[in-house]
């Protein structure tokens, strides 16, 4: 009977990735698309450098929708005009697919799912392969696993820990997590001054690019009538994206084909480009969003500093979300981060459908070398990458890198503390 559970999960699994690679709306699914692997490089490691310790954070895996309300956005006003008798038919299947994913995500909204969990352990299985070395030293056998008290952050961890514990038996995995942590780790509480100002850009954005005639005359039979039904015409929209590609690798395609692909994809560009002011290196915002984040930076060189010395500590391992690590990431200038964009800039220039999909990851891979001497890999997604402040990557001298992070910290107390 669990063999044939485990059978069935899997074929859900491998399902959701098979139409997540068939479907008409994947390249602008953004921070709702799931993991996808960059290619791994093929940079030789300089002869003579051994790989010691991995410092690596990772966005949860695939997600179930975040809470009830977030489906409500679309399935209630939907379901007012149904009342009214204001759906087309058109209408009526978008209706139909909030309904599905409402009912599909009852008792486990919030939660990864089992694509989720699939790409977590896949992560960790290749990590484990391509860096065996670091998981059999002797005197250095921890793992340390940090997550925010978010359960899928927490579920993500013990599915990558798992994945980690077969592939390498012989290392300790520690595990801690809580709202400590997610003051480290992600810091989204005090994000909130910039929220407004982004759904404002959004508003204006969606009046002059988006076709909202044409949506609401294939969607409602009398448009006018049924606007009293809904907050506002940018979030009904926005809704059917972001609902709409959550629900795809979940099997439930009513959502998204209740746009017509162009209409997806300029309603997820202008999302996009607000997920972008909210949390990156928003030319109009300055870089406030992004110093929330120096804690992070010093967790990172602590860490590493600390491994570097000699700890027993073989992998620190955090577990976390989109709206910390994409202020993370451009503030440490991590390339496809590195450039202050304005809101009209985004979309040329970032997409989050590759730059922070579900499960999104950095490793710092760590190599020591014959004369004590080390080097640093950077990953982004398990593909090699770079720091283009320090010019071409993948590896990089620790002690540069180390000044470098530590350079993009505003709190030069905390850096002298």
């Amino acid at each position: 009977m669990v063999r044939r559970w485990a059978s069935l999960l899997l074929l859900l699994a491998l399902s959701c990735v098979t139409l997540r690679s068939q479907d008409k709306y994947d390249e602008w699914k953004g921070l709702y698309s799931p993991y996808a692997e960059r290619p791994a490089g093929r940079t030789p490691t300089p002869r003579g450098y051994k790989p010691f310790y991995i410092s690596h954070i990772g966005r949860h895996g695939s997600r179930l929708p975040v809470n009830e309300g977030y489906v409500g956005n679309g399935l209630k006003p939907l379901a007012k005009a149904d009342s009214l008798g204001l759906l087309t038919e058109a209408g009526k299947r978008l209706l139909e697919g909030f309904v599905k994913l409402d009912k599909a995500s009852q008792g486990t909204y919030g939660l990864i799912n089992e694509l989720g969990a699939s790409e977590q352990k896949a992560i960790a299985r290749r990590m484990a392969a391509r860096y065996s070395k670091v998981f059999r030293q002797k005197g250095r056998d921890s793992v340390a696993c940090y997550s925010t008290h978010k359960q899928r952050a927490i579920l993500s961890m013990t599915n990558f820990a798992a994945a980690l514990a077969s592939a390498a038996p012989g290392v300790d995995i520690g595990f801690v997590a809580g709202e400590k942590y997610y003051d480290v780790i992600c810091r989204e509480n005090l994000a909130a001054p910039g929220l407004k100002a982004g759904s404002r850009l959004a508003d204006k954005a969606m009046a002059r690019d988006f076709d909202y005639k044409s949506f609401y005359s294939r969607i409602f039979n009398d448009p006018e009538k049924a606007r009293s039904c809904f907050k506002s015409d940018r979030l009904i929209v926005e809704t059917c994206v972001t609902n709409g590609s959550v629900a795809s690798y979940m099997g439930i395609q009513d959502i998204l084909e209740g746009l017509t692909p162009q209409e997806f994809e300029t309603a997820s560009k202008i999302y996009n480009a607000k997920q972008f002011f909210q949390h990156c290196g928003s030319a109009e915002q300055g870089e406030w969003r992004m110093h929330i984040m120096d804690t992070l930076v010093l967790d990172f060189v602590s860490r590493a500093d600390a491994a570097v010395a000699g700890g027993k500590i073989a992998a620190d391992l955090r577990f976390s979300h989109d709206v910390g690590m994409m202020p993370f990431f451009s503030l440490i200038g991590l390339e496809g981060y590195e450039k202050r964009l304005s809101f009209d800039e985004v979309s040329d220039n970032w997409n989050a459908t590759n730059m922070m999909p579900m499960g999104t990851n950095l490793q710092l891979v760590f190599f020591r070398g014959r004369r004590g001497d080390v080097l640093v890999k950077v990953l982004f997604n398990e593909g090699e990458s770079s720091f283009p402040a320090l010019g071409p990557g993948p590896f990089y001298p620790w002690s540069e890198l180390r000044a470098y992070l530590l350079s993009t910290v505003r709190n030069q107390q905390a850096v002298d503390n």
